[in-house]
């Protein structure tokens, strides 16, 4: 369902949807402190003498009854419960006492002590009391509107929202501009449809109500007609941004050169608009145009530096991209603003320090982790401790682990394996797979992981019939197909079998860097050095990786390019200084480092 962007709540609206949401479902504070606190920031906010004029006005006709002994009991009843924590006796007899009563200070009290004990068919009763004893109070009208919504009874809300604005005509527009707020999943969509149509009708000038109309309509599947009152909108209220941004919702169904067009314009009509940089990088990104994404973020940040979104989608689109300095300086700044979000961002920053070689700090990031990704963490901490030696502790994470369903048992099975990898104890790691592939016979991920391992170990029969086996469970898996295909071409002089997987497993996935880098590789291996060099130029832009920075500062020597050959192969040193595959290759050709 398409929602609206975020503008500033208005008074009113702010107290009706708090009452909606439960939020005076306290018997400690009563609506008249929740009006006040919700109302006193806004520049409409009624004066403080004006306000308690109208108080003393309002208790002046208040009624003169006597109290009776059956009152007087019903009282205690109702504060005792209270006290004791029996809402569903205070609740009772709290209308009992607003049925016996005429004074709307009683009705009001048993609206709130219904409304805390959940009362809601009470309050409903006790409210609308409230609303007879006292017709001409907004907090009364409030207080009904929000629990007949509750109670999917919206056409019976019309008149109090009526009342409410002829009190209050300058909530109207900002009232209407966020209606659609006060609706919950269970809210009957084409009631609330027309009771927007209803209470908007007066309004035909007014751009808010025609934006409530569209809301309305999207919420029916209606978009046809949100996009007619959104040009309506534009006609009233040019370059009006919750209009732009909204447009842009509803269009999510269109091409992405569709959307993303429509976006570019409304930032030339709001090039100061922080939320429409925003939208358009992260539709930029959506598309993998990570280039003008940043751009886009960069703008965000240029107009407001501490624009938590474009830090964090800045960081991210930095870290696809590759730029892993610029998104670990953004992400950072990120983690600090918002402990709300940290653990995710903890993760990111635990990623970019491992990819960067720096396992001390990838180990305080992952460490540190909660929420969700917890557990990724820690299985990424496995690896990152075995790299600082730190098997013990990479030991006691594994123990950790749960092993409770077929796929926690192959995972773990999978991360132990790692563990051993990364300790070059390639037999053990080979025979933990072996053993979990017992229990689990045929399982594509462990048969996968167990020929990279043989690989390790220079066993190519193993390393190929299980990628073999790893093919007939998933024929077109370009992963399966491009480690067949690489591992022929590296390791053996099956040149042109090899051709036949890489080429298929690039027809699958023609951007993927890692596949690239095997299809370059399969180039050099013919002679076709031009083409060799395309490819792994393409794949090295997309990630540097040290692999494929050795593959092409071969290339390039081969090629005659030495030089060229020096920086690629020395840049990428500098980085991951134990890179066996780099180190080889240096010695191999002379490459001094």
């Amino acid at each position: 369902m398409p929602t609206t962007p975020r503008v500033r709540l208005p008074a009113l609206l702010t107290l009706v949807l708090s009452l909606a949401l439960g939020a005076c479902a306290t018997t400690g504070r009563p609506p008249a402190a929740a009006s006040q606190s919700a109302t006193a920031s806004e520049p409409e906010a009624i004066d403080a003498s004006a306000a308690a004029a109208a108080r003393k006005a309002e208790e002046a006709r208040y009624p003169k009854q006597e109290l009776s002994e059956d009152m007087l009991l019903r009282f205690l009843v109702g504060d005792i419960a209270l006290q004791r924590g029996n809402a569903a006796l205070a609740s009772q007899a709290w209308t009992e006492l607003a049925q016996s009563s005429a004074d709307p200070r009683v009705a009001r009290r048993a609206t709130e002590v219904a409304i805390a004990a959940g009362q809601l068919n009470q309050a409903l009763d006790a409210a609308s009391r409230w609303v007879a004893e006292s017709p001409k109070s907004p907090e009364a009208h409030q207080v009904m509107v929000s629990l007949l919504i509750r109670a999917n009874r919206l056409e019976e809300a019309r008149p109090h929202l009526e009342a409410l604005f002829a009190a209050q005509p300058a909530e109207v527009a900002p009232f209407l501009l966020q209606i659609h707020r006060l609706w919950d999943t269970k809210t009957d969509r084409a009631g609330a449809l027309k009771l927007t149509q209803e209470l908007t009708a007066p309004y035909p000038d007014m751009p808010e109500a025609h934006f409530a109309l569209a809301v309305a309509y999207a919420n029916n599947e209606r978009n046809t007609d949100a996009l007619a009152e959104l040009d309506k909108v534009d006609a009233l209220r040019p370059a009006w941004e919750p209009s732009l941004l909204y447009r842009a919702q509803l269009l999510e169904d269109q091409p992405a050169d569709v959307r993303i067009a429509q976006l570019e314009q409304a930032a030339k009509l709001l090039p100061k608009s922080a939320g429409v940089h925003n939208t358009l990088a992260r539709l930029y990104a959506e598309n993998k145009r990570y280039p003008e994404a940043a751009a886009s973020y960069e703008r965000v940040l240029a107009l407001k530096p501490d624009d938590l979104e474009a830090m964090v989608g800045s960081g991210l689109v930095a870290m696809e991209s590759g730029d892993l300095d610029k998104a670990y300086a953004h992400l950072t700044a990120a983690e600090a603003r918002t402990p709300a979000h940290a653990g995710s961002l903890r993760f990111y920053l635990g990623q970019i320090s491992e990819e960067q070689q720096r396992f001390a700090d990838a180990a305080s990031w992952y460490e540190r982790v909660d929420g969700e990704l917890k557990p990724a963490a820690q299985r990424r901490l496995v690896r990152v401790y075995a790299k600082l030696d730190r098997f013990d502790d990479a030991r006691a994470l594994v123990a950790a682990l749960p092993a409770d369903t077929p796929e926690k048992q192959v995972e773990k099975a999978q991360i132990e394996a790692q563990l051993w990898r990364e300790a070059r104890d390639y037999p053990r790691a080979y025979t933990t797979l072996t053993e979990a592939l017992k229990r689990h016979p045929d399982n594509a991920d462990l048969l996968y992981d167990r020929s990279l391992v043989s690989d390790l170990n220079g066993n190519l029969p193993a390393a190929e019939a299980d990628l073999r086996r790893y093919l007939e469970l998933n024929p077109d898996s370009a992963t399966g197909l491009n480690a067949l295909g690489y591992t022929l071409v590296n390791r053996t002089d099956r040149v042109d079998e090899a051709a036949g997987y890489i080429e298929r497993a690039i027809a699958l996935e023609p951007d993927n860097a890692v596949i690239l880098d095997s299809l370059g590789w399969l180039r050099f291996k013919q002679g076709r050095l031009d083409e060799a060099h395309a490819a792994l130029a393409r794949a090295y832009k997309q990630m540097a990786d040290p692999e494929i920075a050795a593959h092409l500062s071969e290339v390039l020597w081969v090629q005659g390019r030495k030089s060229d050959a020096r920086d690629v192969y020395r840049a990428a040193l500098a980085k991951s200084p134990d890179n066996e595959v780099l180190q080889e290759t240096g010695k191999r050709l002379g490459i001094a480092p």
